[in-house]
């Protein structure tokens, strides 16, 4: 009897996390600047890229109240009202504590179009943080790196 009971037990397991693993997440909506979340076509929608993000920190000199890193089980969307608006990015540093790493910081300038959902993404490569339309990837505009401190700072000079 006890060890049909492990068997059920350890037979459970591996079928619990597959179908949380195949479980959709809805994405959460977070209002910036006063923006509705019930009526997406009177505001725009800013996601993080999911292979190259560039990690939205700030609107307008406003820092972010809490940080949020999009993954596999949770999506974020951040909603903002449209036209001007100066984004502070960083890029997602990789994940190993002991190895020395910095941060990049970037500025970019946006003019933001209602209705449209928009896509941030870190071109690694060249240093630049790029702001895409989400549904052709069209790019819309360029931040320019502005500091690039050690990760163990944990903050970014955006001025």
């Amino acid at each position: 009897m006890r060890q049909m009971e492990v068997r059920y037990i350890s037979a459970l397991v591996p079928a619990a996390f597959w179908l949380i693993g195949c479980a959709h997440m809805p994405e959460t909506r977070i209002p910036i600047d006063g923006s509705p979340v019930n009526d997406l076509s009177q505001v725009t929608q800013v996601v993080e890229d999911a292979d190259y993000p560039a990690l939205l920190r700030g609107v307008d000199g406003i820092p972010l109240k809490s940080v949020r890193v999009s993954n596999d089980f949770y999506k974020y969307v951040y909603l903002l009202k449209p036209g001007h608006h100066v984004f502070w990015l960083m890029n997602a540093p990789y994940g190993h504590p002991l190895v020395p790493q910095r941060i990049r910081c970037y500025v970019i300038h946006v003019e933001l179009t209602q209705g449209t959902r928009y896509r941030l993404k870190e071109d690694a490569g060249k240093k630049l943080a790029l702001l895409l339309t989400d549904a052709t990837g069209e790019m819309v505009s360029i931040g320019q790196l502005v500091d690039e401190p050690w990760v163990i700072s944990q903050s970014c000079r955006w001025q």
